[in-house]
């Protein structure tokens, strides 16, 4: 049943980020689809993290009984100065969180609407950026474990935002900035202690997306009032794709939605999906 739900986009970092999305056992290449018309529909149903299926979610897609218990939607995984692994300290489930806290992670600066500080595993690299509409990124330090790295965005979110506005994102392209200079001036608000996991590395990573045209008033469309979504893709950023009539809507908000996924080329407007 997981193969029939929505799921994030898989992306590949080119020229322009490259998008594909699996779904029915079928990888479908998303950048081909701009200027198609494309087709969402909705079952009605959702699987939750704990495999079982529900007719609606809680919050961040887990079901009212996972978002409770789940290490994976425990407070350390929103707020990761919370995280005691590295202490032995159990916050629900100590084997699991030894695994996914003790291991090395990025403090990154990224442009997307704006500057922001934020963290990632090691392991996700440049996907953690596509995934955020970032256009430029640099890598500012890289720590053993996710509290390290969830210290160092606490010292460092008095000067830069931690989050990334949507809208904004979803506006156009930001205006580029000087992340090399803005690396040197933030890391001196490091704690002391934490100064010796700075990355003397200054690359900047450019990020361009595949847009045809943005959205001037922009519309959140989701399943729950839209079961059957449909329109010309106009473009994609983030996990976000662009619709027709300014209307934008988040893949990643909607993983664990049984759907259908269909396409068809503007000029056949007039056959069935």
């Amino acid at each position: 049943m997981n193969r029939d739900t929505l799921k994030k986009m898989d992306t590949e970092l080119k020229e322009v980020v490259h998008y594909t999305l699996d779904i029915h056992g079928t990888t479908h290449n998303m950048n081909d689809y701009i200027g198609k018309q494309i087709k969402i529909s909705w079952k009605g149903k959702i699987i939750c993290h704990c495999g079982k299926e529900k007719k609606k979610v809680f919050r961040s897609g887990f079901c009212y009984n996972c978002y409770w218990t789940l290490p994976e939607a425990s407070q350390s995984i929103f707020k990761p100065e919370l995280c005691t692994a590295h202490l032995g300290e159990e916050e629900r489930d100590l084997e699991w969180e030894r695994k996914f806290q003790l291991a090395p992670h990025y403090v990154y600066l990224a442009n997307s609407s704006g500057i922001k500080v934020g963290i990632t595993r090691k392991s996700q690299g440049v996907v953690r950026w596509m995934d955020q509409g970032a256009s430029q990124a640099i890598l500012l330090a890289e720590v053993p474990n996710r509290r390290y790295s969830g210290d160092i965005e606490v010292s460092l979110k008095r000067f830069v935002d931690d989050v990334t506005n949507w809208r904004k994102m979803l506006t156009g392209e930001p205006q580029s900035v000087d992340l090399v200079k803005l690396k040197e001036e933030l890391s001196e608000h490091v704690p002391e202690e934490l100064q010796q996991y700075i990355l003397p590395n200054n690359t900047v990573t450019e990020i361009s997306y595949p847009v045809t045209k943005y959205p001037t008033k922009i519309k959140s469309v989701t399943l729950d009032k839209n079961p059957i979504l449909e329109g010309e893709l106009l473009g994609i950023k983030g996990q976000y794709l662009l619709l027709d009539e300014d209307r934008v809507f988040n893949i990643r908000s909607h993983e664990g939605y049984i759907a259908d996924f269909s396409y068809q080329s503007i000029e056949k407007q007039g056959l069935l999906f």
